[in-house]
């Protein structure tokens, strides 16, 4: 008898286990706690197979323009302050961009104590696509400071290698002048407001 009472345990646990499996919510679980268990069964099935929420996201365009943020100092107050920076300027996509360039606007900062503004000197990419013109315009103070041929050639090998599969042109300059005065003087004025 005690056998058979053994065995009927044994399957009844079995058939528990079977019936409270990973999707299954514990007795007792929070709502929050369900719906982790519940992205967390999701999240071992393939993107896009089964959860109509989740879709794989194209990768990036590389023409796209960009931007990022870094923490910068004040010079004159060293209070350190999150300035958004464009890393990449698309001149079809962002004409506004453009003429923010022409105009020495462009990659300015603000205190946000003092109200100093200066220029962010960080190297940023300038593309034409109708002209399939790629400008790396590097801080003006790199071409005084020197840094060796090695450096450089390394700096533009890394440049050159990863547009290499890309049809454009490549150049760089230092300094946003140069950019200006060689590449965008033929860019109309905005159209007046009104």
């Amino acid at each position: 008898m005690a056998r058979k009472s053994n065995q009927a345990n044994e399957s009844t646990e079995v058939n528990v286990a079977a019936q409270h499996d990973s999707t299954t919510p514990e007795r007792g679980m929070s709502l929050v706690d369900e719906a982790l268990l519940g992205m967390a069964a999701s999240a071992g099935s393939p993107a896009g197979q089964g959860d109509p929420l989740v879709e794989e996201a194209p990768p990036p365009d590389p023409f796209a323009t960009y931007w990022t943020e870094f923490d910068l100092r004040c010079r004159d107050c060293q209070v350190t302050h999150y300035v958004p920076i464009c890393l990449f300027v698309n001149a079809e996509e962002s004409p506004e961009l453009v003429q923010r360039i022409i105009s020495s606007h462009f990659n300015m900062k603000r205190c946000p104590v003092c109200r100093q503004i200066e220029y962010v000197e960080h190297p940023y990419s300038y593309y034409d696509p109708t002209r399939k013109l790629i400008v790396q315009v590097r801080p003006e103070w790199e071409w005084h400071a020197g840094g060796g041929d090695d450096w450089y050639a390394a700096r533009l090998e890394d440049l050159f290698d990863k547009w290499a599969e890309h049809d454009v042109r490549i150049e760089v300059v230092f300094g946003p002048q140069p950019l200006i005065d060689r590449f965008l003087q033929d860019v109309p004025p905005p159209p007046a407001r009104r």
